[in-house]
């Protein structure tokens, strides 16, 4: 985002203002205790609803296979790829069932991959490397990536291989694959980019399987409606970062890199953990899960600057999204695939940052459409998501980035409220360059 249109900035706050002074909330219905999957002919309730619905749903677990039961004293019930139990000793709370440890019993003992690494003493961890001395094993690059966003050590239990070569037997497919005590983790190289690059295998219709539990579909009972995320309040608090210029001195749109390190630091030590805008959507839309307390990182314009914050957030362990001006960037193409490789996001800013709403339909189309021709030439993939220039959308530019191909765009402010029904304008919070880290962190956990 750059400075000037002053005054036309100004209208559209005091639009934005006028329209929530009077919105009206309307009631909301209670959220149902029971739904009903169609697709596999099987119930889930509470308590396994929530945590299903709030950590993963279709994309992690897969549909329910059978109904609620008890076995050995707990409460469960299995999915396509897990199993669910309620332990009553941990006050109710809801694990996956160790099937990863259970399935390969017999493999563990004869296949290389499980053996554990003794290493004495244990290597420090790196930014996309980690040794777990408990069972022998490392964790590295993407699966790490996807251990840490989607629950880590509480979800998925510590890795009980390496990574290796598998044949699926779903579809006789060849995977890289690593079990884990919990899951087995399969890489899909051609969903590259997307929430489904990684997934779990589906242990649990295997261990459904090898156990003969009857699966079959059970008639629906009345007071279950068919799922659907429009049953539940969809309300998800993220805070999304929107920085710009990088370097010194300090001004609204520039933040000194040592403050931007300092910051960091902060979200680090305070329990934030930082997401991509994949990750994002993908809980919003699709109910994907999230950390207690999400971030993303995004830059705007591609300037210079933001180079040299790529490489403090590679030695923090975290990545960001970085909004390119497709047509005067200042990171190289070079860059811009090193930043690919790291695991950064790369968005579309537009081709020449103009006033999208003001320009005429076919200037718009051209903005909009050939910077992501433009940028997929440069990193070997179109950019899932857009930024709007000078935050500045209306029906227009949003048709125009909906028919472009995009999944979801970012408006420059709004707060940190994100909604299925804003996916093409969902809020940011801007982080000038002039806040004290006092400020910082009174923006981050309160606005």
């Amino acid at each position: 985002m750059r400075g000037g249109a002053r005054l036309l900035r100004h209208s559209y706050w005091i639009g934005a203002m006028l329209l929530l002074l009077t919105i009206v909330p309307s009631p909301v219905s209670a959220a149902p205790s029971m739904v009903y999957f169609p697709q596999t002919g099987h119930h889930v309730a509470e308590p396994f609803l929530t945590f299903w619905r709030t950590h993963g749903a279709v994309r992690l677990f897969g549909y329910p296979i059978d109904e609620a039961h008890t076995e050995d004293g707990l409460l469960v019930q299995d999915f396509e790829r897990v199993r669910l139990e309620q332990h009553p000793e941990l006050q109710g709370q809801i694990l996956l069932a160790r099937l990863g440890s259970l399935l390969t019993s017999d493999q563990a003992q004869q296949d290389p991959a499980f053996t554990p690494i003794r290493l004495d003493p244990p290597p420090a961890e790196q930014p996309d490397r980690r040794y777990f001395p408990q069972t022998g094993h490392f964790l590295a690059y993407g699966f790490k990536r996807f251990w840490e966003r989607n629950g880590g050590l509480a979800m998925f239990g510590y890795p009980i291989s390496e990574e290796h070569q598998e044949v699926n037997p779903d579809d006789g497919k060849t995977y890289t694959v690593q079990w884990f005590e919990r899951a087995r983790f399969e890489w899909h190289p051609d969903q590259r980019g997307t929430p489904w690059e990684v997934q779990l295998g589906r242990l649990g219709a295997a261990y459904a399987a090898q156990r003969g539990i009857d699966t079959h579909p059970v008639a629906q009972q009345p007071q279950a409606p068919d799922f659907s995320w429009s049953l539940f309040a969809r309300s998800t608090r993220i805070v999304v970062l929107m920085y710009h210029q990088v370097g010194e001195p300090a001004s609204r749109y520039r933040i000194p890199l040592w403050k931007f390190a300092q910051q960091l630091d902060w979200l680090r030590d305070h329990g934030y953990t930082v997401i991509s805008l994949a990750q994002a959507y993908d809980a919003v839309l699709n109910g994907g899960p999230l950390p207690d307390k999400p971030v993303v990182i995004t830059f705007d314009d591609g300037t210079a600057g933001q180079w040299a914050a790529a490489q403090v957030l590679e030695a923090h362990e975290m990545h960001a999204a970085f909004f390119i001006v497709a047509g005067h960037s200042e990171l190289t193409p070079d860059q811009l695939r090193t930043l690919v490789a790291q695991g950064h996001e790369i968005g579309s800013h537009s081709l020449t940052h103009a006033h999208l709403p003001l320009i005429g339909a076919d200037q718009r189309w051209r903005e909009v459409a050939a910077s992501r021709e433009q940028l997929a030439a440069i990193v070997g993939e179109p950019p899932r998501f857009f930024a709007y220039p000078y935050g500045e959308y209306d029906a227009a530019t949003i048709a125009a980035v909906q028919a472009a191909g995009y999944d979801g765009a970012l408006a420059a402010w709004g707060g940190t409220q994100w909604t299925p029904e804003r996916r093409w304008n969902e809020p940011r919070v801007e982080v000038s360059g002039l806040l004290t880290l006092e400020q910082f962190a009174q923006l981050v956990e309160h606005w």
